[in-house]
């Protein structure tokens, strides 16, 4: 009974697991795309965190939000490749599957309001164009036009509510009125949150107040 309880621990017993419907950038022995989960039988703000291996069963689906039951299973060393997991998952059973709602922001927005004053629509030979965001969550990032440049943020962080960027790159040229685009880019390096409402978007700082709304382009 000793040698065969040395060999690997016994399955544990099913436990429920949250899959985000994105998959993020991460780093394991190199560069890789890594589920995010939450153990937890209710999701919770703020909980999610990478996960750099599989579960034997499961097929992520982009924009999919599941509920699973999984089992763990702690294998023997030498069962384990140099690079691999120590612990080997398999799904039971799905318990749900549903679009993921943070989904609803994968589209394209165009600008109405800052600091929730209606911007004026550039006319005449400005060069300026209405500020507008694509939030891609397949590739994890927000990019588009000030107005006057091409921007592109990596997004590091969205679930329910909350959204952070990385660092903006973009183009770097001088337009007639640089009133609007340099308005608008302050108010993108304060945001930390986000809510919608039918087809109006809005990013908020982290004391909930509002600072661009946008409406969704069809």
């Amino acid at each position: 009974f000793t040698s065969c309880s040395t060999q690997k621990e016994l399955t544990k017993m099913p436990y429920t697991m949250w899959i985000k419907g994105i998959q993020v950038d991460c780093t394991g022995v190199g560069p890789m795309k890594c589920l995010q989960v939450q153990k937890n039988d209710v999701i919770e703000a703020g909980k999610w965190q990478n996960f750099y291996t599989e579960i034997e069963g499961f097929q992520f689906q982009q924009g999919i939000l599941c509920k699973l039951l999984v089992t763990e299973e702690r294998l023997d060393k030498s069962q384990v490749p140099a690079d691999g997991s120590s612990i080997k998952y398999k799904l039971v059973e799905v318990l749900e599957k549903k679009r993921d709602p943070i989904f609803a922001l994968h589209d394209i927005w165009a600008l109405e309001n800052i600091g929730g004053e209606p911007i004026a629509v550039p006319a005449g030979n400005t060069g300026l164009t209405r500020p507008s965001i694509e939030i891609n969550l397949t590739d994890m990032k927000i990019m588009r036009t000030d107005g006057c440049n091409q921007f592109f943020f990596p997004i590091k962080n969205i679930e329910e509510g909350i959204l952070e960027f990385g660092d903006m790159a973009g183009t770097m040229k001088m337009c007639m009125n640089m009133e609007i685009p340099d308005s608008f880019n302050k108010a993108m390096a304060e945001v930390k949150k986000y809510k919608r409402d039918g087809l109006k978007l809005f990013l908020l700082d982290e004391n909930e107040e509002e600072l661009l709304q946008f409406r969704k382009v069809d």
